[in-house]
């Protein structure tokens, strides 16, 4: 990893100092979203805190656990799973880590839990942006090969060129990528969450549901891409596994919802199952067809990917609309109420 500036005798890197300025930025605008919620600046600091924290926590622990064989056999020491600042975590685990620091901050500063959940993971792409960012230069995010072509020679710098003689081999960045789509879907979300934040039959939490829905969604894709060999389980990453929970959880809590409302479940509950169960049976069968485990036909990349895009933008559309399903069923609701 590069080494960016020395500090009284301390080595600053990239990924910290992406970390440090990701999190500032994701604190001002938790701090602007809870003006529009009534929700404590105070509440905002104690999350930022405990974001930070079980964030880290979060990160290492599922590291070392995937990776727990290097500490016992390879280092035969389990004590340097502590050493999280000499490098080692996980994305992947920084976001479970702070699906435990929102209920705990519930709990401790009396907010709701969904109004903490709307806070940080409605914006959560624009830290992530800055963390994606901070692995360029290091030996992550860097992707498969692709061939010289009119992308390469249009877009290089979208690829990483490595010379090696007169040969030229060319690279996805894909922690670029993954950055460029983190901004993107944090600006979309934080956009529908101050539109839709007075819209009758909102309810806390939910948009935090659809933004992490979204991202896991794309997120599959993304990570499939990598190929810098961290975060492995056999030849599927722990990132993409994660990352495929997240669409599916929120299709069956919207599922659910939508169910309980209308009081049966309809056409749409039907066709969320039906898409979850082909979200999961078409990446696990494409992964091992880009691994070189299945063959079907003539192998090719680019169409394992296109399907594999296709999969993952129903999965992201499919909670989508079970919410705006929901949305307009508690209106009509609230309508016959009055």
């Amino acid at each position: 990893m590069e080494t960016v500036f020395e500090l009284f005798g301390l080595s600053g890197y990239q990924l910290g100092l992406a970390s440090t300025i990701g999190t500032l930025i994701l604190f001002c605008a938790m701090l602007l979203l809870a003006k529009q919620r009534t929700v404590k600046p105070a509440s905002v600091c104690v999350l930022t805190i405990f974001g930070m924290i079980f964030g880290i926590v979060g990160a290492r622990l599922l590291y070392c656990l995937v990776n727990l064989s290097t500490f016992t056999e390879t280092y035969e020491n389990l004590w340097l799973t502590l050493r999280f600042f000499d490098g080692g975590l996980s994305m992947a685990g920084m976001l479970l880590g702070l699906f435990a620091a929102v209920a705990i901050v519930a709990a401790v500063t009396g907010e709701a839990a969904g109004e903490v959940s709307d806070l940080l993971f409605v914006p959560l792409g624009l830290l992530l942006c800055a963390l994606y960012l901070g692995q360029q230069g290091s030996e992550l995010g860097v992707g498969k090969i692709v061939e010289q072509g009119a992308m390469t020679d249009a877009l290089p710098w979208l690829f990483l060129c490595e010379r090696m003689g007169v040969n030229v081999e060319y690279r996805m960045m894909v922690s670029l990528y993954q950055a460029i789509a983190s901004l993107a879907i944090a600006v979309v979300m934080i956009a529908i969450y101050l539109r839709n934040r007075r819209s009758p039959g909102y309810r806390s939490g939910e948009m935090a549901l659809v933004s992490l829905a979204v991202y896991g969604a794309a997120q599959v894709v993304l990570e499939s891409l990598r190929d810098d060999g961290h975060m492995l389980i056999i030849f599927l990453r722990v990132g993409q596994i994660v990352a495929a929970l997240l669409p599916i959880v929120a299709t069956v809590v919207f599922a659910g919802r939508y169910v309980k409302q209308k009081g049966k479940g309809g056409l749409p509950v039907v066709l969320s199952c039906a898409a979850i169960v082909i979200f999961i049976a078409g990446i696990v069968l494409l992964e091992f067809s880009l691994d070189g485990r299945l063959s079907w036909g003539t192998a090719s990349e680019a169409r394992d990917y296109a399907i594999m895009v296709v999969l993952c933008a129903v999965m992201a559309a499919v909670p989508c609309f079970l919410y705006r399903a929901v949305l307009k069923q508690r209106k009509a609701s609230e309508q016959a109420a009055q």
